[in-house]
């Protein structure tokens, strides 16, 4: 574009934006070595307050509401969903044909997605595996021969396809599917049946979409325990979502004995809730377990939030009480982070350090910038690490982190920052 163009097209520009009012504020890129003095010709038209910015790589321009103003940064690479054109081509294991044509019937209404097969049994599913190599697996816990976590742990030595359990949600299936996804698997859904369509199929549809686009991690490392004690008059508070199970875990395996308060909010179902709290504090050296309303969290306690049931942080004169609600869905989640960390800010201020581990979508990051804003530290876990990087980019767009992590790295700052003295 030659500059008499650009002036041109400027002018026009202002023409029309001069109309609404005053106060509008532009950026303008130059790229490299542009030779097109844009500042000049925005300075003669005496509306903008300008500002010239070099880059030597492509740049991206975003307005962010919540901060009322334009932001430049490094453009990113398209996203793997905009990337990849083709549907996520999914096999369906699964003994029940009942539940198999729910969820062939299901996941073929959504365009992003391509049933290429059905398997019965872990035979006919290995063999399926190898010749179909599909992009996304959905698995049952319950099958003849072998059960869902023993064909996916022979699977995932030679295939790292993501798979998501289908699982009847019960108390006596929820260890195998804790077990399923420290063995790789990234998410779970409830067995649905022909009348829950209307509810379930959206829900299921969405995590077998979302499956396609994550991070197949098998045994996250963690490392070993740190030694250094932790000052225990500052609350720490953690959210997690997909992939979340394993992240706390590895976080968990890495803080010393002697932590502070510690509330955390992750996305489960009710049954799960107190088998996930009871499978971390088998393996820590602090409590761990689901918490109950009117709980007093203390040092060197953990408290999960249970699932189907809100979690909020009251600070008393002399302990933290735990009120757990059952309240309306916060982001269609129940528990929601968003409602633990607002009460946190609301609370707690500068006495709180904030941890927003993978997930999908974007719950936890209003909340988490809210605790930024009372003057909290926040933490989030980085994109390579993440098995899904919805929740921590959700809060990191926004402006809710101060730190950018990866997972293994997190425990080591935690206790650094929250060094006893």
């Amino acid at each position: 574009m030659s500059e008499r163009e650009l002036s041109e097209g400027l002018k026009a520009l202002v023409g029309d934006v001069s109309q609404i009012g005053k106060g509008i504020e532009a950026a303008v890129i130059r790229v490299g070595d542009a030779h097109v003095n844009v500042k000049s010709i925005l300075n003669e038209l005496k509306v903008f307050r300008v500002k010239e910015i070099y880059r030597q790589e492509p740049t991206q321009v975003i307005y962010r509401e919540t901060f009322g103003k334009v932001q430049v940064e490094k453009e990113r690479a398209p996203s793997p969903v905009a990337q990849k054109s083709k549907a996520s081509r999914v096999l369906i294991i699964d003994d029940s044909k009942t539940i198999r044509n729910i969820l062939t019937r299901i996941l073929s209404s959504d365009p992003e997605l391509e049933v290429i097969g059905e398997a019965e049994r872990p035979s006919q599913a290995m063999d399926m595996i190898e010749s179909l190599k599909p992009d996304v697996i959905t698995l049952d816990i319950g099958l003849p021969e072998m059960n869902g976590v023993e064909l996916l742990k022979l699977y995932m030595r030679r295939f790292r396809i993501p798979t998501v359990m289908i699982s009847a949600l019960s108390r006596e299936e929820s260890p195998l599917v804790l077990e399923s996804l420290e063995a790789g698997a990234v998410d779970y859904i409830q067995k649905p049946s022909f009348q829950e369509i209307p509810q379930l199929g959206p829900v299921i549809a969405e995590k077998v979409r979302n499956a396609g686009r994550a991070k197949v991690q098998v045994g996250v490392p963690h490392g070993s325990r740190l030694v250094t004690e932790m000052r225990t008059d500052q609350l720490l508070a953690i959210g997690a979502s997909t992939g979340g199970t394993e992240a706390i875990k590895a976080l968990m395996m890495r803080l010393p004995k002697n932590i502070p308060p510690t509330a955390i909010v992750q996305h489960i179902p009710p049954v799960f809730s107190a088998a996930f709290a009871h499978s971390l504090n088998a393996i820590c050296p602090f409590e761990v377990r689901e918490a109950k309303h009117g709980d007093r969290l203390e040092p060197n306690l953990v408290l999960i939030a249970p699932g189907g049931f809100q979690m909020r942080l009251k600070k008393r004169a002399s302990y933290i009480e735990v009120l757990v609600e059952d309240e309306a869905p916060v982001n269609r989640h129940k528990p929601s982070v968003d409602y633990m960390f607002d009460s946190v800010a609301e609370e707690f201020k500068d006495q709180a350090v904030g941890v927003i581990l993978t997930g999908m979508g974007a719950d936890g990051a209003k909340g988490l910038l809210k605790m930024k804003e009372a003057g909290a530290f926040t933490i989030g876990q980085d994109e390579d690490s993440c098995v899904v990087y919805g929740m921590p980019r959700a809060a990191a767009d926004i402006g809710a982190v101060e730190k950018v992590l990866p997972l293994g790295k997190i425990a080591e700052f935690l206790t650094e920052k929250m060094r006893r003295v």
